[in-house]
């Protein structure tokens, strides 16, 4: 059995849908001992993880596009910040960075007026363009294999939770939002796992965006 340390975000998605077809066992937690960790990308480089393999792409945009004076975002120190300090600095673009610890605060927040843009999920907007892609990331989110005979494993089970995903979203949503630890809407899974692209495939040379991210934790 293969213990897979899981972030109870869109990363975890398709584990969640294998996990009782497969020879896995997923942890809920950031701190411990398993055979991969999956993650966002940033969060597993300010862990000090490899990241060896990208499985989400295009989770978050900027709403309803980049300009200050206030941006609001998602949590300090959460990939969204990270991405769009990067970003800023990018396009030379001044602002106050606006905390919020619910991402649907920040649609509030911008219907009054209290901020003027925000780095918000794809389940919540449909995107022009993605975060992600405008800062060139490699993906979203990714998976740390801590033994090379764990990939095998890891890789037939997140692959198989994409399938089942892509066959029934319906039944897939329910099965994750009753499986997660945090409250989660079952329309906001929906939207993730039928508008995100997932796939799980070799990170390849991403040198240059460790440094990105490093740069701004």
């Amino acid at each position: 059995m293969e213990k897979i340390m899981v972030a109870p975000g869109p990363v975890s998605y398709p584990l969640i849908l294998s996990e009782d077809k497969s020879n896995i066992s997923l942890i809920f937690d950031k701190e411990g001992i398993a055979d991969a960790v999956a993650d966002s990308i940033t969060s597993l480089i300010k862990r000090g993880l490899n990241v060896d393999f990208i499985t989400v792409k295009e989770l978050l945009t900027i709403h309803p596009d980049l300009r200050g004076p206030k941006i609001g975002v998602f949590r300090k120190g959460s990939a969204g910040e990270i991405l769009l300090k990067a970003l800023m600095d990018k396009q030379n673009i001044k602002g106050e960075i606006v905390y919020s610890d619910n991402m649907q605060d920040l649609l509030h927040m911008l219907n009054l007026g209290e901020i003027n843009s925000a780095v918000i999920s794809i389940a919540m907007v449909k995107p022009k363009e993605t975060l992600e892609s405008i800062v060139g990331a490699p993906g979203a989110c990714g998976i740390s294999i801590n033994k090379n005979e764990s990939i095998k494993t890891v890789k037939e089970a997140y692959e198989l939770g994409i399938s089942i995903a892509k066959k029934n979203p319906e039944e897939s949503a329910d099965k994750i939002v009753s499986r997660l630890p945090i409250t989660v809407s079952k329309d906001f899974v929906y939207k993730i796992i039928t508008r995100a692209e997932y796939f799980f495939k070799p990170a390849g040379n991403i040198n240059s965006f460790v440094e990105l991210v490093k740069k701004y934790i």
